[in-house]
């Protein structure tokens, strides 16, 4: 029987008014009003105007929680949509872990706004850079970051989000040096991104460490739903949460690796949920033989309910 799966939307996707026509359902506000007690802000201020702090991490990953629990208790209700298996990427794997049941709704925007402050002191204190480099393969990267680690300082893989698409981090020069080099062996191009940190490397090893401490005080549950984690690329095993927690911070993100863990076990529809449509454009490029829908507004839930 084919399966459908949920994926959440990171970091990067974010933009001035995401969600708003979700905001504005009775049953959806209660969402935004509790995460607004918890957080000590209004979120609305940093959505729904024109507002800078929404691209900074501190900020950016409890809105983007919100919206995307809010288009995905919208989606439950009205569409009557029930995943066989969920994910996110990166941050989006806190929705993730709430949609599967191992955290309730207090809960997740607690750690988030824990890891949003303890990933943005980090950066400050450790600064690094992250670049995409497109058209080579992952092996060929991963050496060059060994050698370039060895030679300049520490660098790594971040993110292998599709076929010929890899995210590195680490320290300026360093991540400055694999993008030299991996013009040299043949990259297609290497792409600077606009982040404030090197995100998914061992410069987070602080950042990591607080929410690995801070989690073990927030009460969790087994999951309902089969969640496959950033970490491993495979599914929660509840003994091992708080330790994958914190790996998912200081490690890379297995994106490509769990699409394929996901169609391996018979998912063959895809439903993007958060702002933007990145994922779906990864999920297209790892594989033509399955469906994928991206939820951004209300319409996009009409187009679910004939799409199912």
């Amino acid at each position: 029987m084919s399966k459908l799966a949920v994926l959440f939307a990171g970091q990067g996707a974010q933009y001035q008014g995401m969600g708003r026509s979700f905001y504005e359902l009775p049953d959806i506000n209660y969402y935004y009003q509790k995460a607004n007690e918890i957080l000590g802000y209004e979120l609305e201020d940093l959505i729904f105007t024109e507002n800078e702090l929404l691209n900074h991490t501190k900020y950016t990953q409890p809105c983007i929680l919100v919206t995307s629990i809010a288009i995905y208790e919208t989606l439950r209700k009205e569409a009557k949509i029930e995943p066989q298996v969920v994910a996110g990427f990166s941050l989006g794997e806190y929705s993730a872990l709430y949609a599967s049941g191992v955290f309730g709704y207090e809960e997740i925007v607690k750690l988030i706004k824990r890891r949003g402050e303890a990933m943005n002191e980090c950066a400050h204190t450790f600064p690094g850079k992250m670049c995409a480099i497109l058209g080579l393969e992952r092996h060929i990267v991963k050496n060059i970051c060994n050698d370039v680690t060895k030679d300049v300082g520490l660098v790594s893989i971040a993110n292998y989000n599709c076929p010929g698409q890899l995210v590195i981090g680490g320290i300026k020069e360093a991540v400055e040096e694999v993008s030299n080099r991996a013009l040299l062996r043949g990259a297609k191009r290497v792409v600077p991104l606009n982040v404030s940190g090197g995100f998914h490397t061992r410069l987070m090893e602080k950042a990591a460490r607080d929410v690995y401490r801070y989690a073990q005080t927030i009460p969790h549950n087994k999951p309902k739903i089969p969640i496959i984690m950033n970490a491993t690329a495979d599914y929660l095993d509840i003994n091992d949460l708080h330790k994958l927690m914190k790996l998912q911070i200081e490690g890379s993100v297995y994106f490509e690796d769990t699409i394929n863990k996901m169609i391996q076990d018979g998912v063959t529809k895809f439903i993007e949920i958060g702002p933007g449509n990145v994922l779906s454009g990864f999920v297209r490029k790892i594989t033509k033989d399955v469906d994928v829908i991206s939820i951004n507004t209300i319409e996009d839930l009409e187009k679910v309910k004939t799409w199912i």
